[in-house]
């Protein structure tokens, strides 16, 4: 099996590691899952990262991504405020019981329990 990830070609030689990918994502719904990707430089983990997502969105799930950067090495949680920000306009669709707890509302960096407004500023939780 070659699967093309972006405009990169086909991913060749990662059969058994695709199918991980792919069984991973079809049970995820029942059991969760997590799949640590490590190795050398150069031996295909964004690749193979890229099929993950791919196949993620083709299965109609949200894909979130965060890429470190030296410059914000020294700001807390930087690296979280990158990935979940794009879900925190999706609290009030969570129900109710998930959406009162103050760690959902509150977004990395800003003080507990802020609730950033669409503008990106933050207000007091209630």
């Amino acid at each position: 099996m070659s699967i093309a990830a972006g405009n990169a070609g086909p991913l060749l030689g990662r059969d058994a590691e695709i199918g991980l990918l792919a069984s991973l994502l079809d049970g995820i719904a029942d059991s969760g899952g997590a799949l640590v990707l490590s190795g050398e430089p150069g031996i295909g983990k964004s690749r193979l990262l890229a099929v993950a997502a791919e196949f993620a969105r083709e299965r109609g799930l949200m894909v979130l991504s965060t890429t470190g950067v030296q410059s914000e090495a020294h700001l807390a949680f930087a690296g979280l405020h990158q990935l979940l920000r794009p879900l925190r306009f999706h609290v009030a669709d969570l129900p109710a019981a998930r959406r009162a707890r103050r760690g959902l509302r509150a977004e990395p960096g800003t003080g507990a329990g802020a609730i950033p407004d669409r503008d990106g500023r933050s207000r007091p939780a209630r």
